[in-house]
């Protein structure tokens, strides 16, 4: 079985900042739909300090996700509405980022009824 690779141009925004560890907040990092859900995930790549700015571009950055599994778009694609048993945000951190970055997501995994679970994973750097 293969994937296809789609690699989107990424439009002009203001909210854009390549020089952030969360640099376009209307992009979806990367989706893996399967028929009846999908996993997304969020790539944090850099170390993401525990600023309020950092803060609030992350959180913004997992509202366009809640948007976009809310939208018929996601339906066409999953083949299904979401639920928690079902879709997926996976946020893969930076090992180096915040301890309050870590506890910022915690809350986020939280509680029941939400139409997603939100999973941290830290991403372990290799060394050579």
């Amino acid at each position: 079985m293969t994937a296809t690779v789609i690699d989107h141009g990424i439009d002009p925004d203001p909210d854009n900042d390549p020089d952030h560890p969360v640099p376009y907040l209307r992009v979806i990092d990367v989706a893996a739909y399967r028929l009846g859900g999908a996993n997304l995930s969020i790539v944090i790549a850099t170390p993401l300090d525990g600023s309020e700015r950092s803060q609030t571009r992350l959180l913004d950055k997992i509202g366009g996700y809640l948007g976009h599994i809310a939208s018929a778009q996601f339906i066409a694609d999953a083949g299904t509405a979401p639920s928690p048993e079902n879709t997926t945000i996976a946020v893969l951190l930076h090992p180096d980022s915040s301890d309050t970055i870590r506890n910022l997501l915690a809350t986020c995994t939280t509680g029941s009824g939400r139409i997603m679970r939100v999973s941290l994973c830290v991403a372990l750097t290799m060394s050579p």
